[in-house]
């Protein structure tokens, strides 16, 4: 049974990463930003194709920008494009980060990915609700 709950927990990975980077918690501001990134396009994914599986160590940043090209590849050019344009911002996120210590992140590159995060929800709502 497939209890993946993608929309909901990109929302509150960007929750946290909002509240943690007023915090100025660096790290996981960061780490939270991307995993929200991964769920809102996972979401996306399943939505224009729902067999699209992720599970098994599947589809974790930055590999998952390329593996939507064969996962969803109906999506309309705007909805492409935008992805594509959140893709910069986490060219060197990795899952493991989390290990990484607090020292090493910056404050304009992690602003910058919660950002992303918060645009890359917005593109999932708006897929979802079928308004793009």
């Amino acid at each position: 049974m497939d209890t993946d709950d993608y929309p909901d927990a990109a929302k509150r990975h960007l929750h946290d990463a909002q509240l943690l980077l007023a915090e100025a918690r660096l790290a996981n501001a960061s780490h939270l930003s991307g995993l929200s990134v991964e769920c809102a396009l996972k979401a996306i994914a399943r939505h224009h194709t729902p067999s699209a599986c992720f599970r098994g160590g599947k589809g974790h940043l930055p590999k998952l920008f390329s593996e939507l090209k064969n996962v969803a590849p109906n999506m309309t050019a705007h909805v492409a494009s935008e992805i594509v344009a959140l893709e910069r911002w986490f060219t060197d996120w990795d899952v493991v980060q989390r290990y990484v210590p607090q020292a090493l992140f910056e404050s304009t590159k992690t602003s910058q990915q919660c950002a992303a995060a918060h645009g890359a929800h917005l593109l999932m709502r708006n897929c979802l609700g079928g308004l793009v």
